[in-house]
């Protein structure tokens, strides 16, 4: 009887080696790594009070230069209370982001079945939107949402001069801007610029606290003061106050302490590493000259006999070379991210290339001739 095939989990926890990201930790290792944190010493919060978590939010709000941050342990909460706060004081529920925002794409509806708020949804699939993007827009809004980077969109950056004309457009108006962050730490050497003048352009922020930094999880929203103080309600309205955030908070301030000082090392890496590839046949990387710690390696050949490939990679070799391998608008082109961590570290670049090149080969050989 043949053995029932591997879960995709499975295979990936029996990698040496997985590209992307930070070095995964199993469960052991973790509990270590919160043991031995000099943070663990801190009291031990309760509904979202204690030192460590104050120390977070304080610490965060400075890295942003805003008067105030809470944490909270789930993105799509923060973002929720960030824009029901905003849409209550403009008396307003139209609220404008891109199509390929992840507010709109990953939270099930979570903005309009929620908080009934309409999105408008400005801009194009191949990147950013622009000031000229948002004429179309006629009605009043509560706020206005970019995300940095924008991930769906090869993780690109609008042009700094483009962010600056949003931030105009929407101040003329009275538009609160609300910065989707998740990735806003390789951002800020993205743009060569601090995080201070990315989030001075921004009337709240979001920022995650793994991505990036590696944390276990949970994130940050941080803006004035009243603002914050209108939000916490909302994140308990939405059960988002938790008992013990502890491990959470503790494996943040570690993951920036961590990461945070080699984050423009990662992007730097990435570019490096996007352009080994880029001279690889079969492959296209997207953008150009990656904008953060991330971009897209396009592929020529069909999603299923790709993954395929990269699956038998690691069965073969231990190496988790992608996370997943998805189709793209033209036929016979697929797609598969890379971001850039310290578990790119295991590879040379030259290694990176050769092992997208055996995926390749594996996937023509599974389709045949």
């Amino acid at each position: 009887m043949p053995a029932t095939p591997a879960s995709n989990a499975e295979l990936r926890a029996a990698c040496t080696r997985v590209l992307s990201l930070h070095r995964p930790l199993g469960p052991r290792a973790w509990f270590e790594r919160l043991a031995t944190s000099p943070y663990s010493a801190l009291e031990i919060d309760q509904y979202g009070q204690g030192e460590a978590v104050q120390l977070l939010e304080e610490r965060v709000a400075a890295l942003l230069g805003k008067p105030a941050a809470v944490f909270v342990p789930k993105g799509t909460v923060a973002q929720m209370a960030a824009l029901r706060v905003h849409t209550d004081r403009r008396l307003t529920r139209a609220v404008a982001l891109h199509p390929l925002s992840h507010i709109d794409l990953d939270e099930d509806g979570a903005a309009e079945r929620l908080h009934d708020l309409t999105l408008l949804r400005v801009g194009s699939p191949q990147g950013p939107f622009t000031r000229a993007d948002l004429t179309a827009v006629r009605e009043r809004l509560g706020a206005l949402v970019i995300e940095l980077p924008l991930r769906r969109a090869a993780f690109q950056l609008p042009p700094w001069a483009a962010l600056a004309d949003l931030r105009a457009w929407a101040g003329a108006r009275g538009v609160p801007v609300h910065l989707d962050g998740a990735r806003l730490w390789s951002s800020a050497p993205g743009y060569g610029r601090d995080l201070t003048e990315i989030a001075a352009l921004a009337d709240s922020v979001y920022v995650s606290l793994y991505k990036d930094v590696g944390g276990l999880g949970g994130c940050v929203l941080a803006g004035e003061q009243d603002f914050i103080d209108e939000a916490r309600p909302w994140l308990a309205r939405h059960g988002s106050v938790m008992y013990r955030s502890f491990p959470l908070v503790v494996s943040a301030l570690d993951g920036l302490d961590r990461h945070l000082p080699r984050v423009a090392s990662y992007v730097a890496r990435a570019r490096a590493m996007a352009a080994r590839l880029a001279e690889v046949e079969g492959l296209r990387v997207r953008p150009g000259v990656p904008h953060t710690s991330g971009f897209q390696v396009l592929m020529d050949g069909d999603p299923e006999p790709l993954w395929d490939a990269a699956r038998g990679l690691a069965a073969d070799r231990g190496v988790w070379l992608v996370n997943d391998v998805r189709p793209t608008a033209v036929p016979g082109i697929s797609v598969a991210e890379v971001q850039v961590g310290d578990a790119a570290e295991d590879f040379t670049d030259d290694e990176v290339a050769q092992l997208f090149g055996a995926l390749l080969r594996g996937a023509r050989l599974t389709e045949g001739p």
